[in-house]
């Protein structure tokens, strides 16, 4: 039997006309020349060339073995593979198995001097593969410095402006986005409770035939563009494999930043942070009993989370009667050494919910007050710091517009246009990660939500309750130690 491969990448399809038909109509011609015939056809349809996991190459190399071919005939060694190594890996084989190789573009001769020659095409090749990956690539962040998408990755609330690569707002899709923050940071939604309530409202997908994904979602509360910044190259992609790669995060100062419009404010994104850490914390997940302070309680001694949970008492004549504690999270999770676990003892979870409840249904009734169990935190101030830093931001951003500009008028040349975008792009990516630092580190001094007398008064259910006391917006520290047999000992803090 006598074999032809060809193989084509999607990419050199579309760029070259590589095309299979082509390289098998050659192919076939050469051997049918020869008085060959017989032959089969085994074809690699938008496969790389820079690996050998390829299906058809596969069984060729099977067939080879099991000593079924005689004679193999491919358009050019780079048909075989793009990486020398594997070529000549090829190669060997066809060797040890008897059979001829042939190339439309040249004969190969297992000669030491047609060797040679061989392992020289190959190197060429892979060179020019090499340097086309290296252009590419140079290009692309060029592109990037210059204010411009290199890739259009569809988010959703913008269309692609494909002459000036760049997003623009889609106001249908922007409307349901600011929806969006709003049922999270109003109505303290999850994303899968968003993806429920927007598909009970008969809100669609892009495509319109589904409702939107809890992924989509998630992006849209999470992704900076969303809020006008937006930054390319924050990870390398490197492909190990026709279907497998290896991400890896780039240094920030190796990030490019590009300019979107926004569709929400930089302070509705930080509140869609800072809800959905709440939310985390307030999730019950696999928690059956009924926790009134979860997700708000506190360490005193060591300022970790106090975790709910339920511990059952073996008793000898009836079931297991259930225990519910709060108790420090280093003494319940196995990632701490048991140097690190705390000396709290466990808190009696229904005790101690009653106990803040009675505060708060007294401070109603005027019995009590929620002052006297405040303590007072004030912080760093950097809203000085973040208006200096945030003028200086809008005009390197300004500054960078001002360059690609020029650039584009032939003001500027390429190198001059290149060194002053990297310096800005360089000083942008310190001034961003500063910026957002100070925002997240910066503690003002908060006061009690305002809370309804009659609200707390009329709280019947766990739900009513629970509602109430997140209101105030209290972190609750709390302790019980060795000797206070059950005095719990604890203050709010804001």
């Amino acid at each position: 039997m006598n074999a032809i491969y060809v193989r084509v990448s999607s990419e050199e399809q579309a760029k070259s006309g590589y095309s299979l038909g082509d390289q098998l109509q050659v192919c076939r011609s050469r051997l049918l020349t020869m008085g060959l015939t017989g032959i089969k056809e085994y074809i690699d349809d938008g496969y790389s060339g820079e690996y050998l996991d390829r299906p058809a190459l596969e069984e060729l190399r099977n067939d080879l073995s099991a000593k079924l071919i005689q004679n193999i005939c491919v358009y050019d060694p780079d048909r075989l593979s793009r990486n020398l190594t594997n070529q000549l890996l090829i190669a060997d084989e066809i060797e040890k198995a008897g059979a001829g190789l042939y190339f439309v573009t040249g004969d190969y001769d297992c000669s030491p001097e047609g060797r040679l020659f061989f392992s020289i095409r190959g190197a060429i090749s892979a060179f020019e593969k090499a340097k086309i990956r290296e252009r590419t690539q140079r290009g692309r962040k060029a592109k990037a410095r210059s204010g411009k998408i290199v890739h259009n990755a569809r988010p959703y609330g913008y269309h692609y402006n494909k002459e000036a690569s760049q997003y623009i707002i889609n106001e249908e899709e922007a409307k349901i986005v600011r929806k969006i923050y709003d049922m999270c940071i109003n109505q303290a939604m999850g994303a899968r409770t968003i993806t429920l309530e927007l598909a009970r409202m008969g809100i669609k997908g892009r495509k319109g035939d589904k409702p939107l994904s809890i992924n989509c979602i998630e992006r849209v509360l999470t992704r900076d563009m969303y809020y006008g910044q937006h930054y390319l190259f924050r990870q390398s992609v490197t492909k190990t494999g026709q279907n497998t790669r290896v991400i890896v995060n780039n240094p920030v100062e190796d990030w490019i930043p590009v300019a979107v419009p926004p569709i929400v404010d930089y302070e509705t994104y930080q509140k869609a942070q800072e809800q959905r850490q709440k939310n985390k914390k307030y999730a019950t997940r696999n928690t059956t009993h009924e926790y009134l302070l979860q997700g708000i309680l506190h360490c005193s001694l060591c300022k970790r989370s106090l975790t709910a949970y339920m511990r059952p008492g073996q008793r000898k004549k009836s079931a297991p009667k259930q225990y519910h504690y709060y108790s420090c999270i280093t003494k319940e999770s196995g990632n701490y050494t048991p140097d690190e676990r705390c000396q709290c003892r466990r808190i009696p979870a229904d005790t101690f919910d009653e106990i803040v409840w009675n505060i708060f249904l007294n401070s109603a009734k005027g019995l009590d007050s929620l002052d006297k169990y405040v303590k007072q935190d004030t912080g760093a101030d950097y809203t000085a710091d973040i208006d200096k830093l945030s003028k200086v931001e809008a005009e390197l951003f300004s500054r960078r517009s001002e360059i690609s500009e020029w650039f584009r008028e032939g003001l500027l040349d390429a190198d001059t246009a290149k060194r002053d975008l990297n310096a800005i792009n360089r000083e942008l990516a310190t001034i961003t990660s500063s910026l957002a630092s100070m925002r997240n580190a910066q503690v003002k001094v908060k006061t009690a939500a305002p809370l309804s007398i009659d609200r707390i008064l009329s709280a019947e259910t766990f739900a009513e309750k629970q509602s109430v006391i997140r209101q105030a917006g209290f972190k609750i520290y709390a302790v019980r130690l060795e000797g206070l047999k059950d005095e719990i000992e604890f203050y709010f803090k804001y």
